[in-house]
């Protein structure tokens, strides 16, 4: 009994897992909320820095490299100015953390 429960949970597990892996996060369809698009329609993969979208109707920063999310503000987008909002559903570049930083801080002032 006791085997078939280590088991059970070692396979609850992998799957808590491997669904994490494959829950959407990757740049793509702009109408996703987990996803942002490509700025110029390029592809981003590969690409070193970072993209500062929305996530759940908030300001958040993704990684460029594989689209996932790093973290997300308590900034909500629908609190911003029509230009603020229309620039992250078009993702705003940033070249690394620090710039990164201080576009959010504008944002959320």
């Amino acid at each position: 009994m006791k085997n078939i429960i280590i088991v059970t949970g070692a396979i609850l597990i992998s799957s808590v897992i491997i669904t994490s892996y494959l829950t959407p996060g990757t740049f793509g369809a702009a109408s996703d909320e987990n996803t942002v698009s490509s700025p110029s329609g390029s592809s981003l993969s590969g690409e070193p820095g970072y993209i500062i979208s929305s996530f759940s109707g908030r300001v958040a920063l993704y990684r460029k490299r594989d689209g996932r999310v790093l973290f997300s503000t308590d900034t909500l987008v629908s609190d911003l100015p029509d230009a603020d909002r229309d620039a992250l559903r078009k993702g705003i570049d940033a070249a690394d953390m620090k710039e990164a930083d201080r576009i959010i801080r504008e944002l959320s002032s």
